[in-house]
């Protein structure tokens, strides 16, 4: 039951999908139609070619293009619409009416070349114009049109006019041909052209199909038997008219048309060729009385020459001609030749009769009114004067037959003359050969009866003169060799062909120009002298072609766009004629102008080498044309640029010719860098001053495993260092004299370059380049670069944070024992850095006079006392805790102390004060001794020895557990600090 819906589903669909189609299909849509092709049509022809479109909405006029397409370009014809769209070599052709468009309806035109040319064939495009909207269908169609050439030859070689009485019968030959390869078929038409008619008039016509067909008017002799045409063997068309009339008179003449049969099944005239004409006249005969009878001859029309046939015509006109009889005699010199009597009965006489019997000579009745005697190979006796003898003979009652009357014709004197000798000349040879082969003449001669001579000779052009080469008499010898040749291998002889031969070695490029063979033939005099009896000549140029003219010389490849490390192979191919050939290979480098020599082949097969023979191979073949190879294994960059092969040629030692190949530039490529470089978005690196700043440089891929790198660090645009393909590094302007102390670069990994800043400054801070670029080695050991790449750091060098921190604890000392001491303690908390050192002053301050400097510890470890009346001790139990104690108190030592600390640290080499701060003040206050008797007291004696006593021994333990807790830093800094931790000043402990 699923499947049941599921199908019935699928019928409305298929219903509504057949319907969109069936729109489709009948909507309107723009289809070209143009004749089918290929056309094959004849050079000086005209064509003509229709193309339609169909399926449009819009203007019922629409515009045509015609565009002629051929290999790889397409040239613009004609169009309806555009005047200027033709091209050049159409725009003249089109201004002259050569090249037009005739439009048969509005959609529908026909083109017309009338006079084609080879350069018209090609695929035809016709082409509608959108008149706007969608596109919808086939705008353009095309058909190949092909131009042949012209084969169709027709002729007439009778008689140019004849002389006919009415009765007699004409005889026309034309000759019709055609070489054409593709198939066609011929139609020849006889046409008559009297003096009334305006136009000729068709009389028969054998058709293309073969059948025949009667022009107008003529329809009735046709069908009487009265014309007739036939096709004689292949090319011969006959037109036979056996009683001519006087409306016959005229020129008569054939004319043949070539058809051809299209795709479209339809037969199309390419080709019509017209013969000369033949102008016959016809005499009226005038009818004789009633009873009585006329007679005329005609004899074949001369001169005539023997061996030529002969044709004597009697012709009896009479009324009522079927009811008489007549016997008629062919006279000459009024001696009886032969005769046909009333019966039909034919008689030779005399010497007549053997010459009959050996078919040279007979005589008929051609019709009621004709009788022809017929010589077919006429003889000098034959000439003299012919008359007809005719009788009129009637039946007797008893069967016999009665002569009645005799006519005579009028006498026509026929002149025969003895044949001229048949002696022919024809020369033989090729039209050019090249300079240093033997040039051969060949003088073919027939039609001789008696021995032969010739003579040779030559001129160069045609201005000039004939000059003597060489003669041979008719005895075989050879003679009269002109000056010229004196020196020359030149010969003549008589072949046994028959032919009489001139052979010239070693031609020269002067032997050019035209030959003359002057043939005479001879005779046997009565007194036995030979005689000249006849001469026949014959010239004919030929070209001596140099070896130079005809060598050619070209380079090709079919790569010349290689890679590095390809094959390229360069091919000179020379052709010409056979010679030793030497060759030279020639280069010059990309961007160069000189030349240089790769290796040279001498023409006796010598080979030199002037560039490395390891770079290139060589090879030569000699098919027909002779191919030199040079083949380069594997291309490098020093191998790019333009080649050329020059070639010299030499007959017999002696060079004839130098030509140079064209140029063929070849372009080695470099491969396409893989390299890549690690880049970070946020490439930053920050330190602090008297710090190494370490840059880092990374590829990450590189293009082949062999690849070597230039590395160049470069600060702004500035150059830092370089380092070169064998990790020579070398300092540029901006790392000064001082900075090239402090960086350097070292290679981690085979990929890896770190630039190194030591002791970082402040001004080294900027963008620092690394360029890395690629390299590789070609096969001649040489490396090129491939590609640069490079990525940026910008450094930031801070100044050190200030944590220089002195302890501010403000205290008080009350003194009333003047033996007593007390300490003035400076303890830094912090410092900047682990390589500070310090500077440490004691001030005093009174109350007039303000701060007082008393004692300083400098830097470098001396001291520095301001008060000379006491011994002040130094001391510095840690290398962060500095004490001052003052000795033997008096009233004076009364105020306020303090410490100031300097913090120093040492920046290129020199060292800068960091930081300064000061510790908090210790109140001295000094009691005299009154005033200490009226304090004395057991009690107070007692804690002035017990408070000290145990601050002494807390601040004793204090110092060993710190001692013993930081051992391990307490002895860093001990190697850092550049004083003892006692220096032979007695410590005196303080006391709060």
């Amino acid at each position: 039951m699923v499947d049941f819906w599921w199908r019935l589903w699928h019928l409305p669909l298929l219903l509504y999908l057949t319907g969109l189609l069936q729109f489709d299909l009948c909507s309107g849509q723009i289809q070209v139609q143009i004749q089918e092709g290929p056309l094959y049509r004849v050079k000086g022809y005209p064509i003509s070619i229709s193309c339609n479109v169909t399926g449009f909405t819009g203007p019922s006029n629409r515009d045509f293009q015609f565009i002629l397409k051929k290999p790889n370009v397409e040239l613009n014809m004609i169009s309806t619409s555009d005047p200027d769209f033709a091209y050049g070599m159409f725009f003249g052709r089109i201004r002259n009416k050569e090249i037009y468009i005739q439009r048969l309806s509005g959609s529908s035109v026909l083109l017309t070349i009338k006079n084609l040319l080879e350069n018209d064939a090609g695929d035809l495009l016709c082409e509608t114009l959108h008149t706007g909207g969608a596109y919808y269908g086939d705008y353009a169609a095309e058909t190949k049109l092909n131009v042949i050439a012209d084969t169709l030859e027709a002729s007439y070689s009778g008689s140019p006019s004849q002389s006919l009485s009415e009765g007699d019968p004409l005889q026309l030959e034309c000759q019709v041909s055609s070489q054409t390869f593709q198939h066609t078929h011929l139609s020849v038409t006889w046409f008559l052209h009297g003096e009334e008619d305006e136009i000729p008039r068709p009389i028969i016509t054998l058709d293309k199909d073969l059948t025949v067909k009667p022009g107008a008017g003529f329809e009735d002799g046709y069908r009487a038997g009265l014309i007739s045409m036939d096709k004689v063997e292949d090319t011969t068309y006959r037109l036979k008219m056996p009683q001519v009339q006087q409306s016959d008179q005229g020129k008569f003449y054939c004319k043949a048309i070539e058809w051809i049969q299209d795709p479209d099944r339809s037969w199309t005239q390419i080709a019509h060729k017209t013969t000369t004409a033949c102008n016959v006249e016809i005499k009226r005969i005038v009818a004789p009385d009633a009873g009585s009878f006329s007679v005329y001859l005609k004899a074949s029309k001369g001169p005539l020459q023997e061996e030529d046939a002969l044709d004597i015509r009697c012709s009896v006109n009479a009324q009522n001609l079927p009811g008489h009889f007549f016997s008629v005699t062919w006279l000459k010199d009024q001696q009886k030749v032969a005769q046909i009597g009333f019966s039909g009965v034919l008689t030779m006489f005399d010497s007549y009769k053997e010459r009959e019997n050996a078919a040279e000579m007979r005589a008929v009745k051609t019709s009621h009114t004709d009788y022809l005697l017929t010589i077919r190979s006429a003889r000098a006796e034959d000439q003299g004067q012919y008359q007809c003898e005719v009788w009129q003979e009637n039946m007797n009652e008893d069967g016999t037959y009665k002569k009645i009357q005799k006519e005579m014709s009028s006498p026509e004197t026929v002149s025969i003359t003895a044949k001229e000798s048949d002696l022919a000349v024809v020369m033989e040879m090729n039209d050019a050969v090249t300079e240093g082969d033997a040039l051969r003449v060949s003088c073919s001669v027939s039609g001789f009866k008696g021995p032969l001579s010739v003579s040779w000779q030559h001129k160069k052009d045609s201005g000039a003169s004939f000059s003597d080469v060489i003669s041979l008499t008719h005895e075989g010898v050879m003679r009269d060799v002109g000056a010229r040749y004196q020196s020359r291998n030149v010969q003549t002889f008589h072949s046994p062909a028959g032919n009489f031969i001139l052979e010239l070695g070693a031609s020269a490029t002067s032997d050019s120009g035209e030959y003359k063979c002057i043939v005479s033939e001879w005779t046997v005099q009565s007194n036995g002298e030979m005689k000249k009896a006849n001469t026949k000549s014959q010239q004919k140029a030929i070209i001596v072609n140099s070896v130079e003219s005809l060598m050619k010389v070209s380079l090709k490849s079919r790569t010349t766009n290689v890679p590095i490390d390809s094959p390229v192979e360069l091919l000179c191919t020379v052709r010409g004629p056979k010679v030793s050939l030497a060759v030279r290979w020639m280069f010059q480098p990309r961007n160069s102008t000189v030349q240089t020599n790769i290796l040279s082949i001498s023409h006796t097969g010598e080979i030199t080498w002037k560039a490395d023979q390891r770079n290139y191979q060589l090879s030569i073949q000699q098919p027909s044309d002779t191919h030199f190879t040079l083949m380069v294994p594997r291309a490098s960059k020093q191998q790019e640029g333009q080649y050329q092969c020059q070639v010299d040629a030499y007959q017999k030692d002696v060079q004839k010719a130098l030509k140079n190949s064209n140029p063929l530039a070849v372009i080695v490529q470099k491969p396409v860098s893989k390299m890549s470089l690690y880049y970070s978005p946020t490439s930053r690196l920050e330190t602090t001053v008297n710090t190494d700043a370490k840059l880092e440089c990374s590829v990450t891929r590189t293009t082949t495993d062999t690849s070597r790198f230039t590395i160049t660090w470069m600060v702004g645009s500035q150059m830092l260092l370089t380092m070169d393909l064998d990790a020579v590094v070398k300092f540029g302007l901006a790392a000064g004299l001082e900075m090239d102390q402090r960086i350097r670069m070292e290679i981690r990994q085979k990929q890896d370059f770190q630039l190194i800043i030591q002791q970082v400054r402040t001004s080294d801070s900027g963008q620092y380049h690394c360029e890395v670029e690629e390299w590789l080695q070609d096969p001649l050991g040489d490396w090129y670069s491939l590609q640069k790449m490079s990525v940026s750091t910008e450094l930031v060098v801070k100044e050190k944070e200030i944590k220089l921190h002195v302890q501010k604890e403000n205290r008080t000392f009350n003194i009333t024992n003047h033996q007593t001491a007390f300490t003035i303690d400076c303890v830094i908390d912090s410092q900047s850095s682990d390589k500070s050192v310090f500077e440490v002053t004691w001030f005093k301050v009174q109350e007039e006079e303000g701060p007082v400097s008393m004692f300083t510890a400098r830097r470098d470890g001396t001291l520095h006392s301001a008060i000379s009346d006491k011994n002040l001790l130094f001391g510095r139990p840690l290398a962060t805790h500095y004490k001052l104690t003052v000795p033997q108190i008096n009233p004076t030592d009364m105020g306020q102390y303090y410490c100031q600390v300097e913090e120093w640290l040492l920046t290129a080499n020199t060292w800068k004060k960091f930081a300064s701060d000061k510790s908090g003040e210790l109140s001295i206050y000094v009691h005299t001794e009154g005033d200490s008797e009226k304090q004395i007291d057991p009690l107070g004696i007692t804690l002035a020895i017990a408070i000290p006593l145990i601050c002494f021994l807390v601040l004793l333990i204090l110092l060993l557990l710190r001692k013993g807790h930081k051992k391990k830093p307490e002895l860093k800094k001990k190697k850092d600090c550049l004083w003892a931790e006692k220096n032979g000043l007695t410590l005196v402990p303080s006391c709060d």
